[in-house]
């Protein structure tokens, strides 16, 4: 699976309402917090404590599915068919229990699917497999109200990987799966609320073969305590660790040019702290993901699926990345490998390593929605990864250097010079690894905590946020593409 080819890829104006500005007073700028920090205890009481006990009660009937789910697929007294039927019973509960909107769209992507794969032709099928899951995405984004729209979308995106990686799967073979086990596959318990995708021959797999070791309860009590420990981050610790803070005025007796270098001096402060609360709220955003990832993970081992399987995402390789091609990789496994197996391999020989790049990432961007803010960031981190990639393979091919955007193998490394005998090798590597974090701070600002995230995040939004940072991660990768292109 990690085996890649190519990447997979303020307005000052308004400080000013409110108050009178006469050219005789004097003024200066003084930055103050907006309320005093919380206490360890008070941050438990109101964010720690309620935050666990309520999201423990509220995936309390999942994990009991999950149970449910593996008695089923273990048990030698349920037959074949009766094991899909019963997973797609699982399945609906759970998607009515917490995704209840969705439903009846699943269900008719699900048969609409189902038939397009029986009834259309080995000629027209390879396109119109894509079909059902292009119309329903169309469909929910205009006709559903954003905040439904919202919530369902990731079900949705499951859903439609599950049929077109299916279909791809089996265009060549005349062995197509019956009804019971495309509909089990489909809405299996597992995976069809908060994913991952998984392919059909693992489900099915599932049923005869047991993955497991003896230490799969300690790997569940991991991801449970890993799963909370990110929410608890999203929720709690990086709003505590990081405030928000306002700007006020202050009189003073100082003269008039004290005021003007005073103004210049904290809008310099504040537009770095504008830095800092960007890596806030991505952090934010990243960490909520590593918690719906581990709570994916821990469904995964609980329903028997093995533990190779269950390992969705890899923090630490996010957080502190050699490359934007890794954060790509590592950030969601099963999907990333979905892109790779069924979107851009098949691509790559007809329209190059650049176009099916492109098509990678506006499948990936489609699958999550027609969502402006969504297409954005993901275009964008795809034309970083390729810049990144190619770049850096150039270097390590001009200096013969262990400096590409992926790592050697472990005792494969043909390079002359490594981290372990060049120190600069070490520090080109460290330095690329501050550039991705870099961006992701200003690619995951998108995804802040406001009201928005509910509904969506608009174009406007968009360009807001990244124009009170000046665009700054574009034009430094504009810069790395013109020295690419200057070695080139």
């Amino acid at each position: 699976m990690d085996d890649v080819e190519a990447p997979i890829f303020y307005d000052d104006e308004g400080d000013f309402i409110g108050h009178e500005y006469f050219q005789d007073t004097d003024y200066e700028y003084e930055y103050e917090e907006n309320a005093e920090r919380e206490t360890l205890l008070e941050l438990y009481q109101y964010c720690l404590g309620p935050t666990v006990y309520d999201t423990a009660l509220y995936m309390l009937p999942l994990f009991v599915s999950m149970i449910l789910f593996r008695l089923c697929a273990r048990s030698q007294y349920v037959t074949h068919k009766t094991f899909h039927v019963l997973s797609m019973l699982i399945g609906v509960y759970n998607i009515y229990h917490y995704v209840t909107e969705c439903l009846y769209i699943l269900l008719v992507l699900c048969i609409f699917s189902y038939i397009t794969l029986r009834v259309l032709n080995k000629y027209y099928k390879s396109l119109g497999i894509f079909l059902p899951p292009l119309f329903i995405i169309v469909y929910c984004e205009f006709s559903m109200p954003p905040v439904i729209w919202h919530k369902i979308r990731s079900v949705v995106m499951t859903m439609a990987m599950k049929t077109i990686s299916l279909a791809v799967d089996k265009i060549d073979s005349n062995d197509l799966p019956d009804i019971y086990s495309y509909m089990g596959y489909a809405f299996c318990g597992v995976t069809c609320v908060f994913g991952p995708w998984i392919s059909f021959k693992d489900y099915v797999s599932l049923r005869y073969i047991n993955h497991q070791d003896k230490w799969w309860i300690l790997y569940t009590a991991q991801f449970i305590f890993l799963s909370f420990l990110f929410l608890t981050m999203s929720n709690c610790w990086t709003q505590w660790i990081v405030m928000d803070s306002s700007w006020k005025y202050v009189k003073t007796d100082t003269e008039n040019f004290y005021i003007l270098y005073s103004k210049k001096y904290n809008n310099r402060i504040r537009y770095r702290f504008r830095w800092l609360l960007a890596y806030r709220d991505a952090l934010s955003f990243r960490t909520s993901h590593y918690f719906i990832s581990y709570i994916a993970s821990t469904a995964l081992l609980i329903g028997g699926f093995p533990y190779s399987l269950a390992t969705l995402v890899k923090p630490l390789k996010v957080e502190f990345p050699r490359s934007l091609v890794q954060v790509v990789i590592y950030w969601n496994i099963p999907m990333h490998f979905w892109l790779k197996t069924y979107i851009f391999r098949p691509n790559i020989k007809h329209i190059g390593k650049f176009g099916a790049v492109t098509v990678t990432y506006l499948t990936s961007a489609l699958l999550h929605g027609l969502n402006f803010q969504l297409a954005a960031v993901l275009l964008s981190l795809g034309f970083y990864t390729y810049v990144e990639f190619q770049l850096r393979s150039m270097l390590a091919n001009i200096f013969d250097a262990c400096i590409a955007s992926k790592q050697c193998t472990k005792n494969k490394c043909t390079h002359m010079y490594k981290c372990q005998n060049s120190w600069w090798v070490l520090f080109i590597n460290l330095m690329f690894s501050g550039l991705s974090v870099f961006h992701l701070a200003y690619l995951g600002l998108m995804f802040d905590t406001s009201e928005l995230q509910e509904t969506g995040y608009s174009y406007i939004h968009t360009i807001e946020k990244w124009s009170q940072l000046g665009f700054a991660s574009h034009w430094v990768i504009f810069a790395t593409y013109f020295v690419y292109f200057l070695i080139k």
